[in-house]
């Protein structure tokens, strides 16, 4: 029993929680707890030695946190509606069209069961890839954010210690000054001197 669980629950996408707790759509938080601790008691990696038991369980106890979440449970329930619909939508027009007959349009058939959920899996991986692309987006505007200000505050510290520097030689500076003003000064007065002595 417990090798056709375990095989079951990792045969099912990890898009489709309610597949794996083998619950409705329609179902409550009662039910899948009540769906979760059964299952979970067939496939515990404490109880089998199934090679494959671990992965098993860590994918149905991800589905029943899933779906215990009401805002991720109320998501995965409106896009499996959603693709009902468009699914029902493209068959009707088939049927139009005359590519599909009239039977093989029922709604309420096991075949239409597995396309609509094919059609929620392939909606869920495209939103999924948006999701991913817009994150990447964002942490490369992040990225360069962070280095514009990475790069600021070190032109920021480069003014700090040139201003510091220019601070601390402004002694020096002060000295080489005066002394330049002192020669400049006497050379002057040397000049005079020899001319009033007539030794130009």
């Amino acid at each position: 029993m417990d090798t056709a669980e375990i095989q079951r629950i990792l045969g099912h996408s990890v898009l489709d929680p309610f597949s794996i707790l083998g619950v409705a759509q329609d179902c409550t938080a009662d039910d899948i707890k009540a769906a979760y601790r059964t299952k979970s008691r067939l496939i515990h990696p404490d109880k089998t030695k199934h090679d494959q038991a671990r992965p098993a369980f860590e994918k149905l106890k991800r589905a029943e946190a899933e779906l215990m979440d009401d805002a991720k449970r109320t998501s995965i329930q409106r896009m499996m509606q959603e693709a009902r619909r468009e699914l029902a939508a493209e068959w009707k027009a088939e049927v139009a069209s005359g590519k599909r007959k009239p039977e093989d349009a029922d709604e309420s058939s096991s075949i239409f069961d597995d396309a609509a959920l094919a059609k929620y899996r392939s909606i869920a991986i495209d939103l999924e890839w948006k999701r991913r692309q817009q994150l990447k987006k964002q942490m490369a505007t992040e990225g360069a954010a962070a280095r514009r200000d990475e790069e600021q505050a070190s032109e920021k510290q480069r003014k700090r210690e040139a201003d510091k520097a220019w601070e601390a030689n402004r002694e020096s500076r002060v000295d080489s000054w005066r002394t330049f003003q002192a020669k400049g000064s006497k050379s002057k007065h040397s000049k005079s001197n020899k001319a009033k002595l007539g030794l130009k």
